[in-house]
């Protein structure tokens, strides 16, 4: 397909039922496509700048919620979703506030997008796009393609060409990136904000995602005088999202794997020795008897007051065994509500993909109500669901 629109002659005939070469010009030039003009009457300015968003897969509400939180959205603004295998995407065409976007916690990739459109590119925005560049500096094109109206391989031929003529290259060779997103007739030129925060000082296999741990963190709305408790800690993602949220929360880990207690140890308390002020109190005991192995540490005195817990509970794949879940899932959720403060509004936040295990675990318990779904999310390809628990 014809990626732009070339001039017509001033000679060609033009008939009267059909729209002037200057109309078809200008629509193609800054043609949105009608669910962005759905969002806001400012999405006629053409000059406001676009942001593209890119969270895992199933994610895209909660980060809807998030935009919100952070001031980038106003509580009723409607934003174009699309959901794909491997990532959802939002898409806006303006936002209130820009300045909340670099401190989302549950999207992937943020994209600034000063060039966006539908089926063509117009040669206005391949100049806008030429600028953009020039200022940006070197960068390497990433062309992503979904659907049948683009071909990859052959767009990106068309960029290299375009931007080449217009005084600019391309650098495969860097790691600053700029991105060519198309996603079925629409299309985003976009400049990276963030993408994929830096990683910790060590992971451990099968942890759970950054995004996917924020996504958690931000469902349970951690406030500063909480006590939390993750009894399933691991590595320390789910903390280390925690405390970002609310950074004055006393936070709690556990596990029973001394290796993943060391880990932690080195994500969430780097330099700091054993009995300095820590991050997080962590410890390396059986979370299914907490309020025992609790009585034998500094942390006690947390014995009754913990007032949130959040838990990556063991799926079976890594860590865990699908046979074994539903007795396991019973006595950590017990565990959890023998040490939670009755006198508060405890919540507990349990994320699996063994989900009959979960129900299993539940009809033999009466320490909690019945859960609520607050999302489900594909992680590395299975899908998870996110339960919250009150207790009954």
């Amino acid at each position: 397909m014809k990626l732009f629109e070339k001039k017509a002659k001033p000679s060609e005939a033009q008939k009267p039922e059909k729209k002037s070469e200057k109309q078809i010009k200008a629509a193609v030039a800054d043609a949105v496509s009608v669910q962005f003009k759905k969002q806001s009457p400012g999405a006629e300015n053409r000059s406001a700048m676009g942001y593209l968003i890119q969270c895992a897969p199933g994610l895209a509400k909660t980060t809807q919620k998030e935009l919100n939180f952070v001031g980038a959205t106003t509580r009723d603004q409607k934003l174009f979703t699309k959901l794909q295998r491997n990532h959802d995407l939002l898409f806006l065409s303006h936002v209130k506030s820009d300045e909340g976007l670099p401190r989302l916690r549950t999207a992937e990739m943020v994209l600034r997008c000063p060039a966006f459109g539908r089926f063509k590119i117009s040669q206005r925005q391949l100049g806008l796009m030429a600028e953009e560049l020039k200022a940006a500096g070197p960068r390497r094109l990433v062309v992503s393609v979904a659907g049948k109206n683009f071909q990859r391989q052959d767009l990106a031929r068309f960029l290299n060409k375009a931007m080449g003529e217009r005084g600019y290259e391309f650098d495969d060779q860097i790691e600053d990136e700029v991105w060519m997103f198309c996603i079925d007739e629409s299309w985003y030129f976009g400049l990276p904000l963030f993408k994929n925060r830096a990683e910790r000082s060590e992971e451990r296999a099968g942890s759970l995602p950054p995004t996917i741990a924020a996504a958690m963190a931000f469902a349970a709305m951690p406030k500063e005088d909480d006590m939390v408790l993750d009894p399933t800690c691991g590595s320390g993602t789910l903390l280390t999202e925690l405390r970002s949220f609310a950074p004055n929360a006393r936070l709690i880990g556990c596990d029973i794997d001394a290796n993943a207690i060391r880990i932690a140890q080195k994500n969430l308390n780097p330099s700091k020795p054993a009995g300095e002020t820590q991050a997080a109190q962590l410890f390396n005991l059986n979370s299914t008897e907490l309020a025992t192995e609790l009585q034998k540490t500094d942390a006690q005195d947390c014995i009754g007051k913990v007032s949130l817990v959040v838990s990556n509970l063991p799926f079976g794949v890594q860590f865990g065994d699908r046979a074994s879940n539903p007795a396991l899932y019973k006595a950590i959720i017990e565990s959890c509500a023998a040490v939670a403060d009755r006198n508060r509004n405890w919540r507990g936040l349990f994320l699996t993909s063994d989900t009959d295990s979960f129900d299993a675990a539940l009809r033999s318990t009466s320490a909690v109500s019945q859960p609520e779904i607050m999302f489900k999310v594909k992680i590395r390809g299975e899908l998870a669901t996110c339960y919250r628990l009150r207790l009954s």
